[in-house]
This record gives C-alpha cells, sequence and structure tokens, in this order.
C-alpha cells in the first residue's frame, strides 16, 4: 500500500522506526530495516547506553556509511539518541554529535537526566542552565534537544518535562512522550491535552500491561509489547496529541530479538498503524 495514503488516513506526519525496536543490530540494518517495512523515518542510537550499543561517534567510516544509506532510502532522521544532562555535564564536548546530527538532517536529539540517586533536588537549577546551553549550541546545528521524562530519573513525569521547560525558556526546547514512560509516571491522555502543544515534539508509542511490574527499567528496556497487544490507553493518548506531532515506534521485547531486524520493523509498523487508524476513527 502507498505508505503517504497509509499516514494521511492515520492522521499522522511522521512514522518513524525507533533504534530499540530493532536493536541490538548496525545502524544500517536498521535503516534498511525502517525502509522496508515502510518507515518515514528511523530514530538513530548514535551514543551508546546499553552494553550492546554501537559507538558510532567513534567511527567515522559507519557515520559516513549512515548518511549514504539515508540518502539512498530518502528515510529522514526523525532524532539521535541518547545523552544524559546533569549538573557538570560539558556541552561544548557535545559539538561533533550535533554536527552529525545536523549534517543528518535530525530534527531533534533525546535526552534525559540523571538517575534520582544521581542528583539532588538543589541541582535542578544548574540542570536546568545546561539544557538551556544545550538548547543554544543545537540551535546553531539545526536540531532541537528534547526531553525524555522516565519514572525512575530525576526529570520523571510530564509534569516534570514541563516544569523543566519553564526554567530553560528556550524556545528550542521540546519533549518526546514515551506512552509508556506517561502511564508509569501517573500520566495519561488528559495531561497531554492540557499541555502546550509547542512542546510536545514527539511520542514513542508501544503498549504494556495496566499494572506496573516491579522492576520498571527492565520493562523500559526489554520487554514492552506492541501497540494493541496490551492495556495503555493507546487510543485516548494518540487524540490527545496535536497531528502534526511524529509518531516513533518504539518496542523493545526480548522475545522478539531472535527475528531479524526486517521482521521486528515490520510488526512494529503493522500494530502501530492499526492503532492510529482506531485513533482517527474514533475522532
Amino acid at each position: 500500500m502507498n505508505r503517504t495514503l497509509e499516514l494521511t488516513r492515520t492522521n499522522v506526519a511522521t512514522l518513524s522506526l525507533s533504534a530499540l525496536t530493532v536493536l541490538p543490530c548496525s545502524p544500517l540494518d536498521q535503516i534498511d530495516a525502517a525502509h522496508a517495512a515502510g518507515f518515514d523515518a528511523v530514530g538513530l542510537r548514535v551514543h551508546p547506553s546499553l552494553p550492546t550499543d554501537i559507538d558510532v561517534m567513534a567511527n567515522a567510516a559507519l557515520r559516513r556509511a549512515i548518511e549514504r544509506r539515508i540518502a539512498t532510502t530518502s528515510l529522514r532522521v526523525l532524532d539521535v539518541d541518547v545523552i544524559r544532562v546533569g549538573p557538570q555535564t560539558d556541552v561544548s564536548a557535545m559539538k561533533p554529535l550535533l554536527v552529525f546530527a545536523g549534517g543528518l538532517g535530525a530534527e531533534s536529539i533525546i535526552f534525559t537526566s540523571l538517575l534520582r540517586d544521581e542528583c539532588r533536588p538543589s541541582d535542578e537549577r544548574e540542570c536546568a542552565l545546561k539544557i538551556a546551553e544545550l538548547c543554544e549550541a543545537s540551535d546553531r546545528h539545526g536540531v532541537r534537544p528534547i526531553v525524555e521524562f522516565i519514572p525512575f530519573r530525576s526529570i520523571a513525569s510530564l509534569s516534570d518535562a514541563i516544569r523543566i521547560a519553564g526554567l530553560v525558556s528556550h524556545p528550542n526546547f521540546g519533549i518526546c512522550v514515551d506512552v509508556l514512560h506517561l502511564c508509569r509516571s501517573g500520566g495519561g491522555a488528559a495531561d497531554l491535552a492540557n499541555a502546550d502543544p509547542r512542546l510536545l515534539a514527539s511520542i514513542q508509542l508501544c503498549d504494556a500491561p495496566q499494572t506496573a511490574p516491579t522492576d520498571l527499567v527492565s520493562e523500559s528496556r526489554s520487554d514492552r509489547l506492541h501497540p494493541g497487544d496490551g492495556a495503555l490507553p493507546l487510543v485516548d493518548i494518540i487524540r490527545a496529541i496535536p497531528p502534526n506531532v511524529a509518531v516513533s515506534v518504539e518496542v523493545p521485547n526480548v522475545t522478539w530479538q531472535t527475528r531479524s531486524p526486517t521482521e521486528r520493523a515490520q510488526r512494529a509498523a503493522i500494530c502501530a498503524r492499526r492503532v492510529l487508524a482506531a485513533a482517527r476513527s474514533e475522532s
């Protein structure tokens, strides 16, 4: 089916394949999988977070290969991830990453805060200053820093992210809404509907059981369900976001790691489109 028509019917500006859905794999394999599954864009992990992640920034040949593969497939780069920002962050050291992201045409760079036990409440203002510095540096390369709030980190909820936005007070600041983190932090569709739409940069789509597990870290990294296979109020959440907000499908699941990146991308795309179509049909 024509990809543009599919997205028009589901009222989504961009459908992107998150790296976590297909990791561990080469970013080149991810790009090929996204193209084969009919995605419009990819979110690339270029800064290692997990032990199996490839350090793209340490490999100039790989970076050039990524640039060529993106051009060949005509995919967009929705975002690159992931960096941590805290009171001691050296923003100037991020310049090579920002240059690479800008050269790829990436819309945003995803960052998170430090773990809760690594930050004190008194660090918040200093963190906001570092984020403002990152916003200014990123703006020079055409990239938007967007915070992903996570329940087990110091910026733990949508309300935390909105409060930080007020402290940062920079037009380049945005928020990435991971639906799992939104729900596990006690938020929902009403919170999104009441948020300033200018802050909402993208949404990461997955599903999960209604009851949260004890280990939120493990669920987040390796035990998510495909959209529509769980109990999260995805249709209500999608209907609460502005229609121009990009949707990224992020479904890391350890039981799917034996499948090829293309198989995982195709399953993610099919499930996401069903939920997006349902949200539009009920609007």
